[in-house]
């Protein structure tokens, strides 16, 4: 009896002690877990702030609340010789509001502005600016280096190529959207002051209003993807297509890279396999798996100067073809798998007459679909990251790949942090999803993947 209580104490004790080494076990994963996912939470929030709060000491977490704003400048009373005139000088008030708001309210979190224009009661003019827009025209576009002043921008035609950039809506006779001017006091007082100091319109300020719409924050990914079209205006498919194009690179690079070792590797394992004694396979699977061990940086300029011989420079054959030689990781994977593979298949597909390629096309193949999944997960997670080979044999910015294109916009002096950690954000967000995606099926071809000892 004392021997029954003394067994279910310790059992008591034994169990408390489980419990509480499980607890301490979740509350430091949890921590090591929040640990290594800041950064990415950070860069995410950093790529969500304006161009102010995003060099702020000590810097924020969470980025301000973005704000909304809307003027409405009323042309009443006011004589202009046509509609043309009218058109010119609502134009010109619009430039000047947007830029010099943007610029001298710059810390008050203002990522969009909107322009009404009214005349006899009739809405007859709208454009709106996200401040990523009118930030991208100052630092790459129509006022690249220029001083927000009112006679720098309304020098020129260059008010009517930004009014052409941002967008606008006019028509005399009305545009159909009925705007009742609002004046919120201490936000009117302000926005006329900067105005009626720095940037005098020719119309007459009649209300200033705001409000809070935090999805503006989010906006600012559709002007990074645009970004590449200011800063290389001379490449035509990247003013077409923005930072589309850099991804598209990828994709064409890390597609070939997955199918072409998907079906070099498995030919080589099956002959490896199949097709050679035990002591040539092992000698040869030796050869693929000592070309691992060779440093990159050893082989690098010799593989660089070979390629340019070749022609294979600053086009996509320079950017392919080292995928053509198959990865000796992978070479092993498909060999252990295919050893595994019972030999009476292959024996009884040959007694009916079946030749090598039905063999490895029909059996060996259908059968490693989870080296084939795992091989093909494997190929785009690395090969996304690749950076140095496509940054050495790439000139034209038409061919550079995702990282090769960060690292040169981040090289650009007028590019700012929330751009950068927005277009990082861009490039790691196709491996983390896949990475979430597809990690039961990850887990299992790897398992799937194991080598009989």
């Amino acid at each position: 009896m004392k021997k029954n209580k003394s067994d279910r104490k310790r059992k008591i004790q034994v169990s408390g002690s489980e419990r509480r080494l499980k607890i301490c076990a979740v509350v430091i994963s949890l921590l090591f877990t929040v640990l290594m996912l800041y950064p990415l939470v950070f860069s995410i929030s950093s790529s969500m702030k304006d161009n102010s709060q995003i060099y702020e000491i000590p810097p924020r977490l969470l980025p301000n609340r973005a704000n909304s704003l809307t003027l409405t400048i009323d042309y009443t009373g006011m004589d202009f010789a046509d509609e043309a005139a009218l058109k010119d000088a609502v134009m010109q008030d619009s430039i000047l509001a947007m830029f010099g708001i943007n610029y001298k309210m710059a810390d008050q979190s203002i990522m969009e502005i909107h322009v009404y224009a009214t005349r006899d009661g009739k809405t007859i003019f709208h454009s709106r600016a996200h401040q990523m827009k009118l930030q991208m025209e100052r630092d790459y576009g129509i006022y690249k280096s220029s001083a927000v002043k009112k006679e720098v921008l309304l020098h020129g035609d260059r008010y009517i190529r930004a009014c052409d950039s941002i967008g606008y809506t006019f028509r005399a006779d009305g545009i159909g959207t009925e705007i009742v001017p609002a004046q919120e006091p201490g936000l009117f007082d302000q926005v006329s002051g900067i105005l009626a100091e720095k940037y005098a319109l020719t119309g007459t300020l009649t209300g200033v209003s705001h409000k809070v719409n935090n999805l503006l924050n989010l906006e600012s990914f559709k002007y990074y993807l645009q970004m590449p079209s200011y800063i290389y205006p001379e490449s035509q498919m990247i003013v077409r297509f923005g930072f589309m194009t850099f991804v598209m690179n990828s994709i064409i690079v890390i597609g070939f890279a997955m199918i072409s070792q998907v079906i070099l590797c498995s030919i080589c394992a099956y002959v490896i396999s199949r097709l050679l004694t035990r002591k040539a396979g092992n000698f040869v699977l030796l050869f693929f798996m000592g070309a691992m061990m060779v440093p990159f940086a050893s082989i690098m300029l010799p593989q660089l100067i070979m390629y340019r011989q070749l022609g294979a420079y600053n086009n996509y054959a320079a950017l392919l073809l080292p995928f053509l030689y198959p990865y000796g990781f992978y070479v092993y994977l498909y060999k252990g798998f295919f050893d595994q593979i019972p030999g009476s298949y292959f024996e009884a597909a040959s007694i009916d007459g079946a030749s090598n390629l039905y063999l490895y096309s029909k059996i060996c193949m259908p059968l490693s679909k989870p080296i084939i999944s795992l091989i093909a997960l494997q190929t785009f997670i690395g090969n996304w990251n690749d950076f140095f080979w496509a940054w050495l044999v790439t000139e034209d910015q038409k061919l550079w790949t995702l990282n090769v294109a960060l690292y040169n916009i981040s090289n650009n002096m007028g590019t700012k942090q929330n751009a950068i950690m927005g277009l990082s954000v861009v490039t790691i967000a196709p491996v983390i999803l896949l990475s979430i995606l597809f990690s039961k099926q990850l887990k299992q071809s790897i398992v799937a993947s194991g080598v009989k000892g």
